[in-house]
């Protein structure tokens, strides 16, 4: 909800009704506003979006899909006799795939008189500089989380060579306004008032402003690489084709059978599991700590429209919150527990013993509070080939790990309902909570 003093009714109104804003809604382009509106103002209640997911937990696509959808909203706006004023992609959220714009109070009323945009060094310092850094430098964007108003060019023009400085991608963006600013070193300016020109003619140059930045922010978003885990599924050897085919088979009755609204797949590698889930109806967040993993179930969810939203973070250690008191952003996991009825760990819980050296008991435990109802776990055994490799010789410790460990570590807090044992000796569990009432 948000509380509008009385002063600002009237814009606030006119924005509402507007067109531009009408149509942005029905495109789910813009989240839509119901209005109670009295003596001491206006309250905007929005439709809850059901995960929230920050910029540092997004993947390079979703960066560019923001960015896009920025950029046109605030391009669309100008033919209504609007303008953005404020361009951050903390302004943006997913549901799905789709990015919607969140915030309607960044627009305001357009001076036609001015070819100004005011948010135009925000949305360089938000948008572009993060996806460039990331391309030249590997910057990982997950850094936007210390930079709410993003990077200043000095800084990154310091943490560039001479050839990246004079290179065409950084030179308008980074260079140029670094050495600008050296020259004028502390001198005040004063921004001088800008004359009236020809209405016709600043809407041709502020279009043509945003058409450049669009151009800027495509060119400068990494190319998609492949990864170990992005190729995971095209490159496995541990599975035969009949193997593969017996797994996705029982994953999938178990899917078509029970129906879940909501389901967190964790490791979610390529998202050939997410999307089955998308497929039988499911509103799927597909978590996964590889980035290029990550972007490539962006990239195919968005290409094919499928109900997923991908958040690029690490169950193990999972994203903190952040900002002033630790308030403005929460922390990961409390926007995930018992958000979902149902919780896939396939070929996970493996990587988080033996990695990450969590106890099975921790796991199971987290697994609890994240579920409503059902979770799929495939536990992958000692003899594993993939099991031995992340082992790195710590038999003692971890190599007498069998499945009667994991069934041990569920007493109390999920009942087993059914197991499929694969070909290859991994074994399928469709586990079932146990509420807290029912544990006494």
């Amino acid at each position: 909800m948000r509380s509008i003093r009385s002063e600002f009714r009237e814009p606030v109104l006119e924005f509402l009704n507007s067109k531009f804003y009408r149509h942005a809604v029905e495109r789910n382009e813009m989240i839509a506003s119901n209005v109670e509106d009295d003596a001491d103002g206006l309250r905007l209640i929005h439709p809850l979006v059901r995960i929230a997911a920050y910029p540092w937990e997004w993947t390079t696509s979703q960066w560019l899909a923001a960015a896009e959808l920025t950029l046109k909203l605030c391009d669309e706006a100008l033919d209504d006799g609007w303008i953005l004023k404020d361009a951050t992609p903390l302004n943006v959220l997913f549901e799905g795939s789709r990015p919607v714009l969140v915030d309607v109070l960044s627009f305001e009323r357009r001076d036609p008189g001015s070819s100004l945009w005011l948010a135009y060094g925000q949305y360089v310092r938000t948008f572009l500089l993060p996806l460039l850094m990331k391309k030249m430098l590997q910057w990982p964007l997950e850094l936007t989380s210390f930079k709410r108003d993003g990077y200043e060019p000095a800084q990154l023009y310091e943490a560039m060579g001479w050839a990246k400085r004079l290179s065409p991608a950084a030179l308008w963006p980074v260079t140029i306004p670094a050495v600008l600013d050296r020259r004028k070193h502390a001198q005040t300016t004063v921004r001088k008032t800008q004359p009236t020109r020809d209405a016709e003619l600043t809407l041709h140059m502020l279009k043509r402003t945003i058409a450049g930045l669009r151009k800027r922010t495509r060119a400068a978003a990494p190319k998609s690489a492949n990864s170990e885990w992005a190729a995971y599924t095209s490159s496995l050897s541990h599975y035969t084709a009949a193997e593969s085919e017996q797994k996705r088979a029982w994953i999938r009755g178990v899917l078509e059978e029970l129906r879940p609204a909501t389901l967190l797949d964790v490791g979610a590698n390529t998202g050939e599991f997410s999307a089955m889930a998308a497929d039988c109806g499911a509103d799927v967040v597909a978590l996964e700590r590889d980035a290029d993993a990550a972007d490539r179930i962006a990239r195919m969810s968005a290409a094919n429209g499928l109900n997923i939203q991908t958040i690029h973070a690490d169950l193990a250690r999972p994203t903190p919150a952040v900002g002033w008191e630790n308030r403005e952003s929460s922390a990961l996991l409390p926007r995930l527990e018992e958000q979902f009825e149902m919780v896939m760990l396939l070929a996970v819980i493996h990587h988080l013993v033996l990695l990450e050296q969590i106890p099975l008991r921790a796991i199971v435990e987290l697994c609890h509070r994240l579920t409503k109802k059902f979770v799929i776990v495939e536990w992958v055994p000692a003899t594993d080939p993939m099991f031995v490799s992340l082992m790195r010789g710590r038999d003692a410790l971890y190599g007498g790990l069998t499945e009667r460990d994991l069934v041990a570590a569920c007493e109390g807090l999920f009942s087993m309902v059914r197991t499929e044992t694969l070909g290859n000796g991994r074994i399928l569990y469709l586990l079932e909570r146990i509420s807290h009432e029912a544990r006494g």
